[in-house]
């Protein structure tokens, strides 16, 4: 079965993990076939964006403001907002990149960004990049995440250094840590061609820089939880604790007290069931967008999934939890050893027929494994192709 727009990373996953998540960058040179990804579609998704919100932008060198591209009108007495064209054709004339944060709804670019938060494990937020000049709309930095640069058309150079502040957090930006310097000694200067994907973990000092000709890009960050995630969600807690309720007045007569506290608040960070409360928390809130299927998954003519529809899992990170369920998608789904292996087979996969999974679980009934997989479709956990 041919999926359009499907990655081939080059590499297993387990690989991946091991060898260059959080660790170096890696670089797939034909990843994706996007010739057939036209202008006129990505034109779309800037016609489709808010002009007027903070991830709507136009860099060109600096944060071009708002007053120069953005136009407030009354539209049958509501006051709207649009971008002046004219204005932005006239900046990108000049040099200027036209940037889309926090893509949504989208078709190829959800599908592209899911395949890449499954590979990664982690939820996923997408920004484009358009320009069409030599013109870099960026400083050399580092990200608070780790990106997916995917080339989607024409070429861009990317130049690559070490970190020197190892794993930074969201508010640790290259423009809050003035006392640490650029490294002058290069680790990778590349240029990506249309279909190339390039991993750049966060921290990794990194200048794209555009050719002269027309270029975009998605860039694909990936949030996975961290430790100082954890220990703000374990936060709610330390009220609990009476010598953290103590007053203070000074050091010597405080330190005792203090020393307690930490080390029942360290007692916390170790509870397995905490951590598994953290978990599901943390999994519950992450959404996948999904595709819309009124015609089959709002009639209530249909009943069960045709041998040859195609699915594909609303998850990006998937966590089995111990006491056998899963969260997917705003879900909490408990599941028996079948539902797992099923899950598993999509997630490795990525996508396949409802006839594929019935003939590969064949020692089931096929009317059981068609009805629980039009149940997942009913609760969004799995998604409908066409």
């Amino acid at each position: 079965m041919t999926v359009k727009n499907k990655i081939n990373f080059k590499i297993e996953q387990k690989d991946f993990i091991a060898d260059y998540l959080y660790k170096k960058p890696y670089l797939s040179r034909g990843a994706i076939k996007c010739h057939d990804i036209l202008w006129s579609e990505i034109n779309e998704i800037y016609e489709r964006a808010d002009a007027y919100d903070r991830s709507f932008k136009l860099m060109n060198g600096y944060e071009v403001p708002k007053k120069e591209y953005v136009e407030s009108y009354i539209n049958v007495g509501k006051i709207e907002y649009r971008y002046v064209k004219s204005a932005i054709y006239r900046y990108m004339r000049e040099g200027a990149t036209l940037v889309y944060n926090r893509i949504q709804n989208e078709p190829f670019v959800s599908h592209i960004a899911r395949q890449i938060s499954q590979f990664a494990n982690a939820q996923v937020i997408t920004s484009g990049y358009a320009a069409f000049s030599a013109k870099p709309s960026y400083r050399c930095h580092w990200d608070t995440r780790d990106v997916f640069a995917v080339q989607i058309k024409g070429r861009k150079r990317w130049i690559l250094k070490k970190p020197n502040f190892e794993l930074p957090l969201y508010m640790q930006q290259v423009k809050d840590m003035q006392g640490i310097k650029e490294p002058e000694e290069i680790y990778l200067d590349i240029v990506l061609e249309a279909g190339d994907i390039l991993y750049v973990p966060r921290g990794w000092w990194h200048n794209p820089i555009p050719m002269d000709g027309e270029t975009f890009h998605l860039a694909i960050g990936t949030f996975a939880p961290t430790g100082f995630d954890y220990l703000n969600w374990l936060m709610q807690f330390a009220p609990n604790i009476m010598e953290g309720r103590r007053n203070l007045h000074n050091f010597e007569d405080s330190r005792d007290s203090l020393v307690c506290f930490g080390h029942q608040f360290g007692e916390l960070l170790s509870n397995r069931e905490l951590f598994e409360r953290f978990m599901a928390d943390y999994i519950g809130q992450h959404r996948v967008d999904s595709k819309i299927s009124l015609e089959k998954l709002g009639n209530n003519k249909f009943h069960k999934l045709e041998y040859s529809q195609i699915i594909i899992l609303n998850a990006n990170l998937i966590y089995h939890f111990p006491d056998g369920f899963l969260i997917l998608n705003g879900n909490k789904i408990n599941i028996d050893s079948i539902g797992v292996k099923i899950i598993d087979y999509i997630i490795k996969n990525k996508q396949c027929k409802v006839g594929d999974i019935i003939f590969e679980f064949s020692d089931f009934p096929a009317s059981n494994l068609q009805e629980l997989l039009f149940q997942l479709a009913l609760n969004d956990v799995v998604e409908l192709q066409d």
